[in-house]
Parts: structure tokens; C-alpha cells; sequence
């Protein structure tokens, strides 16, 4: 039986270097890969340098480090706005071809937001009508979302890689609020190849960890690792951190063939909590 493969993330090490630097620094550690999430903090799909996709690729090449590849958070699949849409399918295609140049089994994207349900508000303050029905609104965007879905998984399916949607009930005006609907979402697009990617901390601060993971496992195929404290409040924690149980996931994970990313958010010490949830991780492993 191979060990679980556990993954930094370029987010993780942002505050302190550079995407290259924290792969070097990845393999260095003797981590098995890093996620390289795009953002606009100088890790764009569209605009990055030739030269630094060349970097990377030769430091996985000599290091044997592999890599994963995120969306950023504002690719939307449930837009309704062409030019949205436009500019959207322009970042996923940026995406794939990047993943294929690095080697990533996978593009990983969020499952989209109710644009409709933001122009009812201003600066967060509902606002009643009886036009617009929010239901409604929201059935909409889920269809346009899996539309896209199916999309852009028949560009990764070309393309040899596999698309993940993240769990994200926190996030406002969700498409996907719970981890049920997610399912029903991934499902409704009637494609074997779309997969889920377990944000941890998501699942603990919405109906639980143990709760959504048992939704989700049977599409599970890559996992974000992070740690909570409060309902609601995503946080990403390093590991230990918060007071989520990673017990019930712990077999799971020894027999995973996807990857383990440390996704944590610990800017006054990203390297030291970095390392410490990975010691931490390795022992609820071995506790199994």
C-alpha cells in the first residue's frame, strides 16, 4: 500500500514567497506536490510567464514533485452574463492547458454563485419584491451551472484530466449550499468524470464534517485540509488548530489514491504551520 500524498499550496506560502520559490521549498520539504491555486497575487492562467510554467515543470521533472491546479475563487459557472461567460471559458481553457503542461490529474473549480440573488441586495441588506421569486433565481443559476459543468469537463476529459467542484456551503448566495445539493448538482450533469474536491473546514463549519463527507464520499477524489471553530466561519485553520474531528475520515484518507492539500491560511507563520499540520496529519493516520 502506497502513503497518502500530501500537498502544500502555493496560497498557504503566498505571504512569503513567490509560487516557484514555494515549490522549490515544497519539494525541499519533502512534500509530494503543492496545489498551485490561481489568483490575482501574481498566479494568473491567462497572463502567467511561459518562462515560469517552464520553472515549474523542470522542478517537478528534477524534484519529483507533482502538481495540482485550481480555479481562482471568482470563475463563476452559474453566471448568466455573456461577458462573464466569455471570459470565464477563456480562464478554464488557460486552466486546462496549464494543468496538461504541469502534469495536474485535475482542474479544480467552485461550484458558482446566484448573481441573481446579489442584485437584490445592497451592501448586504435584502431587498423584498414581488417580481423576482429567490427560488426561482436560484433553481436558474444551478442549471446554468451544470450546463458548464458539463462544459468544461469535455475539455478536461480531452485534455486527459478530470474536473473537481469544491464543496463551499459558506459562501454567500452559494449555488451549492449544502453538500446535498452539490451532489444533486454533480449528479444532474449525468457525467461519471465529475468529480468532488472535500474542503475539510467547508464541510465542519456547514452540516458538519463527518455529515457532509458521508454525502460526498462516493465522488471524492482530491481533498483540501484545513480546520475550523465555528459554524459558518471558514477560517482554514492549520491543523489542530480547531476543534474539527478528522477521525471519521482517517481510514479514507490512508486509502486514498487522490491527494492530501494542506489548504491553510496562517499568515504570521505559514511555513511552521505548514509543517506542523503535516506532523499533525500524520498522526491521525497513523492512529487509524
Amino acid at each position: 500500500m502506497t502513503e497518502p500524498r500530501i500537498f502544500t499550496c502555493n496560497w498557504t506560502l503566498f505571504p512569503i514567497m513567490d509560487t516557484v520559490a514555494a515549490a522549490r521549498l515544497s519539494a525541499r520539504e519533502g512534500f509530494a506536490g503543492i496545489e498551485l491555486e490561481c489568483d490575482p497575487l501574481g498566479f494568473w492562467p491567462t497572463t502567467i510567464a511561459a518562462a515560469t510554467v517552464a520553472e515549474l515543470a523542470a522542478i517537478g521533472e528534477g524534484e519529483g514533485l507533482a502538481y495540482t491546479v485550481h480555479a481562482p475563487d471568482d470563475l463563476n459557472p452559474a453566471t448568466a452574463l455573456p461577458d462573464k461567460r466569455t471570459r470565464d471559458d477563456e480562464i478554464f481553457k488557460s486552466l486546462v492547458d496549464l494543468a496538461q503542461r504541469l502534469k495536474s490529474p485535475v482542474v479544480g473549480i467552485h461550484p458558482g454563485v446566484v448573481e441573481g440573488l446579489f442584485g437584490l441586495e445592497r451592501k448586504g441588506v435584502p431587498f423584498a419584491t414581488e417580481r423576482f421569486d429567490r427560488d426561482e433565481l436560484a433553481r436558474d443559476a444551478r442549471m446554468r451551472a451544470v450546463e458548464t459543468y458539463v462544459r468544461w469537463a469535455g475539455l478536461t476529459a480531452e485534455a486527459g484530466l478530470t474536473l473537481t467542484i469544491e464543496n463551499e456551503v459558506h459562501v454567500h448566495h452559494s449555488a451549492a449550499p449544502t453538500a446535498e445539493v452539490l451532489a444533486d448538482l454533480v449528479e444532474a450533469t449525468g457525467r461519471d468524470d465529475i468529480k468532488v474536491n472535500l474542503d475539510t473546514g467547508h464541510a465542519f463549519i456547514g452540516a458538519g464534517l463527518a455529515e457532509e463527507f458521508a454525502v460526498l464520499r462516493d465522488r471524492i477524489v482530491h481533498i483540501h485540509l484545513n480546520d475550523g471553530r465555528a459554524k459558518g466561519v471558514s477560517e482554514h485553520l492549520p491543523l489542530g488548530e480547531g476543534v474539527a474531528d478528522f477521525a471519521p475520515l482517517a481510514s479514507f484518507m490512508n486509502d486514498f489514491e487522490g491527494v492530501l492539500v494542506l489548504e491553510i491560511y496562517a499568515p504570521n507563520r505559514p511555513l511552521e504551520a505548514l509543517l506542523e499540520s503535516r506532523d499533525h496529519l500524520k498522526g491521525i493516520l497513523a492512529a487509524a
